[in-house]
């Protein structure tokens, strides 16, 4: 298992206690690999997509563990890389999907859906624990580290401009300097020196994962 995937491992187990940080991350999940599928008739269902298994343990268990909803979950091969699986979980009940929404602040009181421009409504973001809830999520749904004993490089892939620069204000919230960049069709928020990726784990509460790549840090400068 990738150093990358240790950390996501231990991420899908770490929830808040409090509501409205698991709010910020099922937020932070669903605007990076989520769909909002509004059919014809006006029903809305919630649908999430991932090869990652603990990304999908750890949505299902914050929808379950939230909104006390069931959500469908299923597993296919995927098309191209046949080894690998994807992982669907829907909110099908719109009564459901909607209550999802109205607290992710991408539906109103009348139930009609409003998008933000970012990836959240700032108003989700605005406590500390929130933002690294939200970090913790979108780490989660779209992050990467590559292996310190190789060298230090976290970075979250982002849709858009926006989503992007919002990110980074959220990241940066936490006295650290992301950077963003263009790559092909997507803009990445990054961090490359080691001692700003341990304060990011350790703002995720990744402590396992932030002492093993302290331990990396030690024998390399040695």
């Amino acid at each position: 298992m990738s150093f990358s995937s240790r950390v996501k491992e231990e991420l899908s187990y770490q929830a808040g206690n409090a509501m409205h940080c698991r709010i910020a991350e099922m937020a932070a999940i669903l605007s990076m690999c989520g769909i909002v599928v509004l059919e014809e008739t006006g029903k809305v269902s919630i649908k999430i997509q991932t090869e990652n298994l603990s990304v999908a343990r750890k949505y299902f268990t914050l929808v379950q563990k939230t909104f006390r909803i069931n959500a469908y979950v299923s597993i296919r091969r995927n098309v191209v890389l046949k080894k690998n699986r994807v992982y669907t979980i829907m909110v099908a009940e719109h009564k459901d999907a909607i209550r999802v929404l109205q607290a992710i602040k991408y539906a109103d009181e009348q139930a009609m859906i409003h998008m933000p421009e970012g990836i959240v409504n700032g108003m989700i973001v605005s406590n500390a624990c929130c933002r690294r809830a939200f970090i913790r999520g979108a780490f989660l749904a779209s992050g990467s580290i590559s292996a310190p004993e190789k060298f230090y490089h976290l970075e979250f892939v982002c849709a858009t401009k926006n989503g992007a620069e919002q990110l980074r204000e959220i990241v940066n919230s936490f006295e650290v300097d992301s950077k963003i960049v263009n790559r092909k069709k997507n803009w990445i928020v990054y961090l490359k020196e080691g001692a700003q990726i341990v304060d990011i784990l350790n703002v995720m509460e990744a402590h396992r994962s932030l002492m093993d790549l302290e331990n990396v840090r030690i024998l390399k400068e040695m």
